[in-house]
């Protein structure tokens, strides 16, 4: 499974007019789920992507002051719900942007994340290029919002 985003390539530039890339953290339980969604970052041209198992390696990584850009998360990583770790995550960093990609029946928990702090939720799907595409498209365009944000 590739899917390719090509519109990352003027995220931003630092000071020697280098691409400066997104640092992003990827949480999910399963190893496939973190494996393909690294995969396709990567070849989508986000090259600083770290992988956990669980909330509690990605906050002790957040605590350690590794921070990332982005945070992709299913909402069950271990020992705290997504609301919980939502949370949590903006405690340690408000300005991480926090995108879930899970599968719910129940339409009011996205809306509930949205409104707890996190600044998408992308639906897992029967098709899982067709959820992980919808996964880059959407970082990709937050990534290109924050990097206008950071040059006015």
């Amino acid at each position: 499974m590739v899917v390719k985003i090509t519109n990352f390539d003027n995220y931003n530039m630092n000071q020697q007019g280098r691409m400066k890339t997104a640092v992003i953290f990827v949480v999910d339980k399963n190893p496939i789920h973190r494996s393909l969604i690294k995969y396709n970052l990567n070849i989508s041209k986000f090259t600083t992507v770290y992988t956990f198992s669980s909330a509690e390696e990605c906050l002790y990584r957040m605590q350690k002051n590794l921070r990332p850009d982005f945070l992709i998360t299913s909402f069950f990583t271990g020992n705290y719900s997504g609301f919980d770790f939502l949370r949590i995550i903006l405690e340690i960093d408000p300005v991480t942007r926090v995108v879930f990609f899970d599968a719910f029946e129940d339409p009011d928990i996205p809306a509930r994340l949205i409104e707890a702090g996190a600044c998408d939720y992308v639906a897992k799907t029967r098709d899982p290029d067709a959820g992980i595409a919808e996964l880059l498209k959407n970082v990709s365009f937050l990534a290109r919002e924050k990097a206008l944000i950071g040059r006015v």
